[in-house]
């Protein structure tokens, strides 16, 4: 299993619209280890992190990078924009509403059993507010 990781900068995620997703290939589950999301402007942003009820589709995804550069390349990518919006229900398996300060941030990490994603799946880090969020500069590292 190789270690992958992306840094990446969101929009500002109108009220109930995603700011990033992880998406997996139909071939490889990514094991999330560890997300970390810090604002780029001082606006008040509600993060939440959430499976899909549709995945949509993002309109340049990026891959990860391998930890190891010997690594093969990764199947899973990062989208931050959609040409068919991807949709959420209401089952968060992680939710905060950071300050509007600059640089306020949260890094979630999930332990020795990781959060997966199954194949051909995503999940999205979504704002649950009632206004629009803060540019987020953020990173994801996963195991395939």
């Amino acid at each position: 299993m190789a270690r992958f990781s992306l840094g990446f900068s969101t929009p500002a995620a109108a009220a109930s619209a995603a700011y990033a997703n992880l998406i997996t290939a139909s071939t490889e589950r990514a094991y999330v280890r560890e997300i970390g999301l810090f604002l780029n402007a001082a606006t008040a942003s509600s993060i939440g992190l959430i499976r899909p009820a549709t995945v949509g589709t993002a309109t340049s995804p990026v891959a990860g990078q391998p930890v190891d550069a010997a690594d093969a390349a990764a199947t899973a990518t990062v989208g931050t924009a959609w040409s068919a919006a991807g949709t959420v229900g209401s089952n968060y398996l992680r939710k905060i509403t950071l300050p509007a300060a600059i640089g306020n941030g949260i890094i979630w990490t999930f332990g020795e059993r990781d959060l997966v994603v199954p194949v051909s799946s995503c999940l999205f880090l979504w704002n649950y507010g009632g206004s629009a969020g803060s540019v987020l500069n953020g990173y994801i590292v996963w195991d395939e």
